[in-house]
């Protein structure tokens, strides 16, 4: 059984109020042990039903979807009634503390029932008084007339939204408003998808639903899933944004969504992803924003998905960007009808990120605001920078890229790393270096010819190029040394990228650079401003750093 929302199984517990059940029209308000309850604006889920022992009466053990708002783990006076996910995220509530419940039918009639447009209202009414001057019987009443007309108007009703209605269950939704088209019932009570199911079976047309801030159990296997995928056979967009779902989760419950082209899985437990073999191929836009993803080659696994062109991970935690070392220029074969993707407030601290991005075919659009390695430059700068190392980037934050602008930003990029370049080109493993680091650099050289030595950032004229190069003793804590000469002038980064490359065997993690300082008997200073070059550290010739993988 797959289930997003654990359920204890405490038999000891048992009675009839646990059992679930059909209903009818009016939703009651019988709990059982899984039940989404809602207690003044705070929703959980009940884990216990029954006495607790010193205090009189039924009480539900509750576990809270904020964790603040529990008191323990579901232990009282050393008798454990349930168990928490979460550390004191438990507490006790009276039955009578819980919010009623509704069925959606009900929640619907209830909101638009009591709605109507005056200007709609007043032509009503004068219609009617038409009709009874022609009839000549101003005292007749036009019995019926009032339910017809709220039947055609529930009949009319294609967008539906009974958001935080304490809706549970589905009710006859089909007598009321079978042409609805979007239906939004977020943050509900719905604690399975057994609800959601027999709700979306009376909506042949349904083509939008919003399901988020529900916590609905998983309590079929993936061939029920399949064989009941018949009513949502419509559906387009599907919001499970805040549902507690993990990846797997996901994949599962998608074999009821044969036909889906949005989906939009925020803030929710996903952290690792596994490629998806059989379903979500339809999908078109796929937005991932808030999960704790961090690590690149996870996203990696949804390129397979043949018609993505939507992308969005904000606030994913990603701290680079890597398809590959391959310093030679050419596409990647995965994401390859990605347009649009989004990467604000990610923890991205490298230019390189940035340089990868072009192995995408197809990518148009980039979001690409407050991450690390934008702190050090102006807005401006920073665009320039990724306009340069993405060529077939046409808009930026939402801003067009002229021809012009790319022009400029290509130009001023090329005067900037130009003379490093140069440096570079008599030292092949410096050079590989660079070319992963830049690796649209040779195309622009193709593209512009190399830039004038006048127009280049210049290094100081008495350096030649043997007296820039600093020899340095590279050893891991597993005792494997390597000595390489270095630029004084290369950034940190690049030397991280190199030691996660050179020292990755037998060590996991990403790699932290500690320089030994002798004159200080040893100390390390640590390398921690990744930005910078090697001569702010103020390394040396002969100088040891010490690799670290944490």
């Amino acid at each position: 059984m797959v289930g997003a929302m654990p359920v204890n199984l405490i038999p000891k517990f048992c009675n009839g109020a646990m059992d679930s059940h059909n209903g009818g029209e009016e939703c009651d308000n019988q709990v059982f042990i899984g039940s989404r309850v809602k207690c003044n604006d705070d929703f959980g889920t009940v884990k216990y039903i029954g006495e607790v022992q010193g205090y009189k009466g039924i009480w539900y053990g509750v576990e809270w979807d904020k964790a603040e708002r529990g008191k323990h783990d579901g232990s009282v006076d050393d008798v454990q009634y349930f168990k928490t996910t979460k550390p004191n995220a438990g507490s006790f509530i009276r039955p009578n503390k819980v919010a009623p419940y509704k069925t959606c039918a009900e929640a619907i009639r209830r909101y638009y029932g009591d709605r109507e447009d005056e200007t709609v209202a007043a032509h009503r009414r004068t219609v009617i008084n038409e009709w009874k001057r022609e009839m000549g019987a101003p005292f007749i009443e036009m019995v019926g007339f009032e339910k017809i007309h709220q039947k055609q108007k529930f009949d009319r009703l294609l967008e539906v939204c009974v958001h935080d209605q304490n809706v549970s269950k589905a009710g006859n939704v089909a007598a009321l408003c079978p042409n609805v088209r979007s239906l939004d019932v977020s943050q509900n009570l719905f604690s399975n998808w057994r609800e959601v199911i027999q709700l979306s079976a009376q909506l042949p047309d349904l083509r939008e639903l919003d399901l988020s801030k529900n916590r609905m159990a998983i309590d079929m296997p993936e061939e029920t899933l399949t064989q009941l995928s018949i009513n949502f056979s419509a559906l387009e967009k599907l919001n499970i944004s805040v549902c507690d779902y993990e990846w797997n989760d996901i994949l599962a419950l998608s074999h009821l969504w044969p036909k889906l082209n949005e989906l939009i899985v925020a803030y929710n437990r996903i952290k690792k992803i596994s490629p998806p073999e059989v379903t979500l191929h339809t999908l078109t836009v796929l937005r991932l924003d808030g999960n704790p993803i961090e690590n690149w080659s996870e996203v990696m696994n949804l390129g397979r998905l043949k018609n993505l062109k939507v992308l969005s991970l904000n606030d994913c935690h990603i701290s680079a960007i890597r398809f590959n070392d391959d310093p030679v220029f050419g596409k990647v074969d995965i994401f390859e009808k990605l347009e649009v993707m989004f990467l604000n407030r990610n923890s991205i601290n490298d230019w390189r990120s940035v340089s990868e991005l072009d192995k995408l075919k197809s990518l148009k659009k980039l979001y690409f605001l407050k991450n690390p390695v934008q702190k050090n430059e102006d807005y401006d700068t920073c665009s320039q920078m990724i306009i340069a190392k993405i060529g077939n980037l046409q808009e930026l934050n939402g801003s067009l890229i002229t021809r012009e602008l790319r022009r400029g930003a290509e130009y001023d990029y090329m005067k900037r790393y130009g003379a490093e370049w140069k440096l570079v080109q008599n030292n092949p493993e410096l050079k590989t270096e660079f070319d992963i680091e830049h690796c649209r650099f040779q195309q622009l050289i193709a593209k512009y010819g190399i830039p004038e030595d006048s127009l280049l950032v210049k290094t100081p004229k008495t350096m030649t190029l043997t007296s820039q190069l600093l020899e340095i003793t590279l050893r891991d804590e597993n005792g494997k040394v390597l000595k390489k000469k270095f630029p004084s002038t290369m950034a940190v980064q690049k030397l991280v990228t190199l030691a996660q490359r050179l020292f990755s065997k037998g060590n996991t993690g990403s790699p932290t650079l500690h320089l030994l300082d002798d004159q200080m008997q040893g100390a390390e200073i640590i390398l921690d401003n990744v930005m910078k070059d090697l001569a702010y550290f103020s390394v040396k010739n002969g100088d040891t750093i010490l690799i670290r993988f944490r």
